[in-house]
């Protein structure tokens, strides 16, 4: 089974409306130009800063860890960029796939979990799109996401005591 919460189907398309001004795309783009080249002449990553890669708005970034992670290797956003969950994600059936995402993400756009669902073995696949979370919504105050996982998991990973 596989639970994906804000997931994408397609990086570059991801990358797109997270950069989506043409100055913001056009920052991104050169950020991968120079990661690409520099790691040609030297062999070495560039660091990128988280920001820089996924914009998070202002008002959720108190939502992450205090020990998070603020910069990361080129590789991990070119490994991002070329993400293609999307030609895969239908092999996963007949195991059990739950996509959550908010229905208005100002991070990962929601199209991107609607994808993913399109493009799964529907039969086998629940989306969830939730109106009252942005983002990050693995929280212990949101009671609805912890049911949500947990009346799944009972119903297709039930626990049987021994």
């Amino acid at each position: 089974a596989v639970i994906s919460s804000g997931g994408w189907g397609d990086g570059e398309t991801k990358f797109r409306k997270q950069h989506a001004s043409p100055e913001a795309w056009k920052k991104f783009t050169d950020m991968m130009a120079r990661g690409k080249e520099h790691r040609a002449r030297t062999g070495q990553s560039i660091m990128v800063p988280r920001y820089d890669i996924v914009p998070i708005p202002e008002h959720l970034r108190t939502h992450l860890a205090k020990n998070s992670i603020m910069e990361f290797t080129f590789e991990t956003v070119e490994s991002m960029y070329e993400f293609r969950a999307n030609e895969v994600v239908g092999k996963i059936a007949p195991r059990r796939l739950l996509l959550l995402h908010s229905s208005n993400d100002s991070v990962t756009p929601t199209e991107q979990s609607v994808g993913l669902f399109q493009h799964a073995g529907k039969a086998t696949t629940e989306l969830h799109l939730l109106n009252d979370v942005d983002h990050f919504m693995f929280s212990q105050e949101n009671t609805r996401v912890i049911r949500l996982i947990r009346d799944w998991l009972d119903k297709y990973l039930p626990v049987q005591p021994r």
